[in-house]
Formats: C-alpha cells, sequence, structure tokens
C-alpha cells in the first residue's frame, strides 16, 4: 500500500500514501519523523505511560525551551512492512502487559486513520518504573533534626 522513495540523496526516505482519487494526478508523501510523532503521541495518551525515553540530543533540546519530536520511538522499514519500537517508562503499579497492549493498540489505531497504512509490528519496550514522589519531611532548616536551633546573625 506504501512506497517509498529517496530524497535529495540523503538516506532518509519518505514514504507514499496510496490515493484513490487522481483527479490532480499528484502524491501524497509523508515523512518518516510525522509517524514517529504520530506514534509518540499516541503513546503518551495511554494511562501507565509517565514519559518516552530519550536520547541525549533530546534532552539538551528540552533544555533549551524546544520539544524533541517523535522521542521514544523507532521506525524502521522491514519485509512485512512498516515496525515501530516504542520506547517507554511506566508508573509504578500499572499492569505491564495490559498498557503495552494499550499502547500498541493506541499506535496502530492512530497510524492507520491519520495516514492509512498499515503497521506490520509494534514492539513496546518498558526501559523503565517511575515510582510515586514521596514528599519530603526533612525541613531544610533544621537538617539534622536538633531542637535547639541557632541563627547566625552578621
Amino acid at each position: 500500500m506504501a512506497r517509498e522513495i529517496k530524497r535529495n540523496k540523503q538516506t532518509t526516505k519518505n514514504i507514499i500514501l496510496a490515493t484513490e482519487n487522481s483527479v490532480v494526478g499528484g502524491t501524497t508523501q509523508v515523512t518518516p519523523e510525522v509517524i514517529e510523532v504520530v506514534a509518540q503521541i499516541a503513546t503518551q495518551e495511554v494511562h501507565g505511560v509517565y514519559s518516552m525515553r530519550g536520547t541525549l540530543s533530546d534532552r539538551f533540546t528540552s533544555a533549551f525551551g524546544s520539544n524533541a519530536r517523535g522521542k521514544g520511538v523507532e521506525l524502521s522499514h522491514t519485509e512485512a512492512g512498516l515496525a515501530i519500537d516504542a520506547y517507554v517508562f511506566l508508573q509504578y503499579g500499572v499492569v505491564v502487559p495490559k498498557v503495552a497492549l494499550e499502547i500498541q493498540h493506541a499506535i496502530q489505531s492512530q497510524i492507520s486513520s491519520m495516514t492509512d497504512l498499515q503497521v506490520a509490528q509494534i514492539n513496546v519496550h518498558v526501559t523503565g518504573i517511575v515510582p510515586e514522589k514521596v514528599a519530603s519531611n526533612i525541613d531544610p532548616n533544621n537538617l539534622f533534626g536538633d531542637s535547639n536551633t541557632t541563627e547566625v546573625v552578621n
């Protein structure tokens, strides 16, 4: 249903979407990054997903106020078709197989409805579990728990 073409002598290939209406005679092309972003957003909307795994460059981009698009998602083309790998951190206490299945369904549903592409394989990689944040009971003015605190006056 989809073919790949080379783009400007680079290794990045666009995916040509099949269109049934050829009134104008043109094509619709989608870059792999678009599909990665769709998969990332679909994954982040699943209950139990804390965040997506990012690369070092993603951390630098987010430090400067920009969002890393498609982070935590890798797209590859196999003989069977498109394969997507999603790398996630889950919240502590969720049922991992259930959340992974929901991620697969969410990615398949969004990509199918937005691009009419069928994904051959969706792999979910759980790279970590994030525990709940516990409120700190430490008083910054009394770090050692002394009952007699003295103030330093200049």
